[in-house]
């Protein structure tokens, strides 16, 4: 019988090999064997039908879902919950450092500034927090008018203006927006965009940007409509098998023009995306690195 290493079942299969590593651990793939310190598998044996939600999932959100699960630190969900939380909320003016918001997502504490800190920073970063464990979860899921509230509710629950009752979390603006569109026309207007998006067949990054550009230009929220859309983006990169991206405060200006032009010029927003993604792929391959590095070392490359 001829048999394969757990790096060329990981190609075969297209599922990471910590995870080919852990099947055979847990006796999920038959006729492994455990030969000195690595697994060899035989060669016709079929990729393992796993009993939870990963089957459905592509091989990166599979990847972002099991750290989730895990509660993993240096991986690539931690660096998208710490990233994606510093980069989309400094856009929407919260000064907090990215170390600081790095130690709240690891510790759940935050070392004071030397300048005053506004306390619904803190909410805020915290409760992104808590919305991108809920995006984790529902990778899978189609969207609906449903999962935009409910990330916007947890976006925004328990801040000042929550409290004061100056902002109706989880619900659709009552006034015009900058571009005049009626609040009465969102729930239809935003009813026709996910219904037109999902009928779509192999969506692609043009895809998912014409409809973040849309999202954004109906503006169903008083607040916080780019931090939604922007979480909104990721899901759906993660969803169908897209290097997801994230566009950091210094791309803002190319980004908020390329939103406004996206019917005239969709190239300028598709270049800011794609440069996004190159970055995020440089870091894939840096984590990637450390992931390969920790079960020989027993720790991340310095």
């Amino acid at each position: 019988m001829e048999y394969i290493t757990t790096k060329e079942a990981a190609e075969q299969w297209d599922i990471t090999e910590r995870t080919i590593r852990r099947y055979c651990e847990q006796g999920k793939i038959e006729g492994a064997i455990h030969a000195g310190n690595i697994w060899v598998i035989p060669m016709d044996t079929p990729c393992p039908t796993n009993a939870d939600r990963s089957t459905t999932l592509k091989p990166l959100a599979n990847k972002v879902a099991y750290q989730k699960s895990k509660n993993n630190h240096f991986g690539i969900y931690e660096y998208l919950q710490i990233n994606l939380a510093y980069s989309s909320s400094r856009m929407a003016s919260n000064r907090l450092t990215r170390d600081q918001v790095m130690e709240i997502f690891r510790t759940g504490k935050v070392s004071v500034a030397f300048e005053p800190m506004k306390i619904d920073d803190v909410v805020e970063i915290s409760n992104h927090f808590r919305a991108g464990q809920y995006m984790v979860d529902t990778i899978a899921d189609p969207i609906t008018t449903v999962w935009p509230r409910k990330l916007h509710h947890k976006l925004f629950r328990g801040t000042r203006a929550d409290q004061e009752g100056t902002l109706h979390i989880g619900e659709y603006r009552g006034t015009p927006n900058k571009l005049g569109i009626d609040a009465a026309t969102i729930p239809s207007a935003l009813n026709a965009l996910i219904t037109e998006y999902e009928s779509r067949k192999n969506i692609t990054l043009r895809d998912i940007l014409d409809f973040h550009a849309r999202f954004e230009q109906i503006h169903p929220f008083e607040d916080g409509n780019g931090r939604v859309g922007r979480m909104l983006m990721i899901k759906e990169c993660l969803r169908h098998g897209i290097d997801p991206f994230i566009i950091d405060d210094k791309h803002r200006g190319e980004y908020n023009r390329g939103i406004g032009s996206w019917k005239q010029n969709p190239s300028a927003l598709i270049t800011v995306a794609e440069q996004a993604q190159t970055r995020f792929r440089n870091q894939k391959e840096t984590l990637d690195l450390m992931e390969y590095c920790r079960p020989i070392t027993g720790r991340g490359a310095r």
